[in-house]
């Protein structure tokens, strides 16, 4: 328990770095229920551990996927790391617009068939 202990404040520590606070959603798991913290840390080291896409990709789709989803506090955390992490402002007003219009294009493919229907309903 004291080694799980350790290992939680390590991480949390690590986590201040990086993003600048610890996320409150990590914070209070972490005390809730530190298996499950430890599990979802292990699989975001998973996740990103991959050789192939550059860190800086992976912080800006990880944004993109937050943005897109609609989830505040992980588009916030992903924001301040990017920032810590020499992402420029630009660079991710980018990524939210490609968001914004990926999202977007997606009502229409979900509606394909309706559009479909309305064109062969004006022929």
């Amino acid at each position: 328990m004291e080694d799980q202990a350790k290992k939680i404040e390590q991480i949390l520590a690590t986590m201040t770095q990086e993003i600048g606070e610890i996320p409150e959603l990590m914070l209070h798991l972490s005390k809730l229920n530190p298996d499950m913290f430890l599990e979802h840390v292990a699989n975001k080291k998973f996740a990103y551990e991959g050789p192939q896409i550059p860190p800086k990709y992976k912080i800006l789709m990880s944004l993109a996927i937050s943005a897109g989803m609609g989830i505040p506090s992980c588009i916030n955390t992903y924001t301040k790391l990017a920032l810590r992490k020499g992402i420029t402002p630009a660079e991710i007003l980018e990524t939210l617009q490609l968001t914004r219009y990926v999202k977007g294009t997606s009502v229409i493919a979900a509606a394909q068939e309706a559009i479909k229907m309305v064109n062969e309903h004006q022929s």
